[in-house]
């Protein structure tokens, strides 16, 4: 049996909890740049806030329904998801964490998972231990699990399961197509144009015609729909393809200077990912965009985009090695004409062990024992670097090329952040 535990309007609950007061108010999160609505409390929904909108758009009718609005800190979301996953830990060993907010629990061998009394006895401990409510589903694949946590949420005691194939056919047809884990958008449409449109149509197809008409991933939905496992579980999914980061800026940037400053900050953000999970990049991917204007209309503005591709000699998660080689990119790149709104660093080609340097064989004996002094001495120091973001913050100590001083004006607003009460030693909530 697997579990799905999510955490219930999760950047809306972490925000209460060192808020009592906003306990049963209406709440939201927005994005970056305080741009659209990317969380919701359920007091927020039912006074019909709808998720993505612009926050402009609404801004007047937040003050009128006393809505309290929060810019996003990602930093105390994450470390708050940290507490929740530790905390499903002690009652079942095997967690795979799935998102930000959601985790897959292998509840094989857990005595007593399939009852309620289980259940709620860990959504209970995980509201007592960090103040987030979540909701619990467990069913006999991951994908009805899923549905048992859709269900879970519309139930005053939070949790559900799905253990019987009776209860399928009562289950599935109150479930639209669209809402089942593994079918996206554009698979929704053909199926429901084809007068598939709920779970339980899904559940009645052939996965063999199924996997003829669209993949092999849209067959394995039909048959864990029918009880049969075909999702791996794993203890930790770090990524298989490439890491991403990427950001809007507060304001425009103009000068190659500036705009290095947070290109040479996502780098180091993926790269001290890329090491945390034991990987390598070959190549990294820089992406750009803003806009053009005529000199003689400065309203009329062109859109700009542009990704340069910066292949890797070998196999690395090395920042020294890899910054240089992204800064050249940024400058022959750059356009002074350009007025540059975002930016973006994608590591590519990530692989489990470094390839083999295509040049050793060229270097004597003493160019080769340089070269391995100076890669053991490249690892101790990132080794170190991690170290002490860890410890003391990831501003504690930064690249030159990411600007020193002040807080930059290219950092995204944040007009209504809250503050990282568990990861900034300065801002602590005291008691008074």
């Amino acid at each position: 049996m697997f579990g799905l535990v999510d955490c219930n309007s999760f950047f809306a609950s972490c925000e209460k909890v060192f808020v009592p007061r906003l306990r049963n108010l209406p709440v939201i999160v927005l994005s970056n740049n305080d741009g659209c609505v990317v969380a919701r409390s359920p007091e927020a929904k039912k006074l019909g806030i709808a998720m993505g909108v612009p926050f402009f758009q609404i801004e007047r009718k937040c003050q009128e329904l006393g809505i309290t609005v929060f810019s996003a800190n990602f930093p105390l979301y994450s470390n708050m998801s940290r507490r929740v996953m530790n905390t499903l830990r002690q009652w079942c060993p095997d967690v795979q964490v799935y998102s930000i907010d959601e985790a897959f629990l292998k509840l094989d061998g857990v005595e007593n998972a399939e009852t309620e009394t289980f259940q709620r006895q860990v959504i209970e401990t995980v509201w007592k231990w960090t103040g987030i409510p979540v909701s619990f589903g467990v069913g006999p694949t991951k994908t009805l699990a899923k549905i048992a946590t859709h269900i879970a949420k519309t139930r005053e005691v939070g949790c559900f399961t799905i253990n019987d194939s009776g209860q399928l056919q009562e289950l599935l047809p109150r479930i639209p197509v669209s809402d089942v884990w593994g079918i996206g958008h554009r698979t929704a449409r053909v199926l429901t144009a084809r007068g598939v449109r709920t779970a339980w149509d899904l559940y009645l197809q052939n996965p063999i015609q199924i996997r003829h008409d669209f993949s092999v991933c849209q067959e394995r939905t039909v048959r864990e729909l029918r009880g049969e496992s075909c999702l791996d579980f794993e203890d930790f999914a770090a990524p298989r393809n490439s890491i991403q980061h990427s950001r809007s800026f507060g304001t425009t940037i103009t000068d190659v200077d500036t705009l290095a400053e947070p290109v040479s900050t996502f780098l180091e953000t993926v790269m001290e990912r890329l090491r945390r999970y034991g990987k390598y990049t070959n190549a990294v991917w820089l992406s750009l965009y803003g806009y053009t204007c005529d000199a003689g209309d400065p309203h009329d503005r062109r859109p700009y985009s542009e990704g340069v591709t910066i292949p890797l000699e070998t196999g690395t998660d090395d920042t020294l090695t890899v910054l240089p080689c992204v800064l050249r990119k940024l400058r022959k790149a750059f356009r002074s004409d350009v007025f540059y709104q975002k930016a973006g660093v994608t590591l590519m080609g990530l692989s489990s062990v470094p390839d083999a340097d295509k040049y050793r064989m060229f270097q004597t004996p003493e160019e080769q024992e340089a070269t391995d002094r100076k890669t053991e001495t490249h690892q101790k120091l990132m080794g170190v670097l991690d170290a002490l973001h860890q410890k003391l913050g990831r501003k504690s100590i930064v690249f030159a090329s990411e600007g020193l001083g002040k807080e930059p004006e290219w950092q995204s607003r944040h007009e209504r952040r809250s503050p990282e009460y568990t990861t900034c030693w300065e801002e602590i909530p005291t008691v008074k």
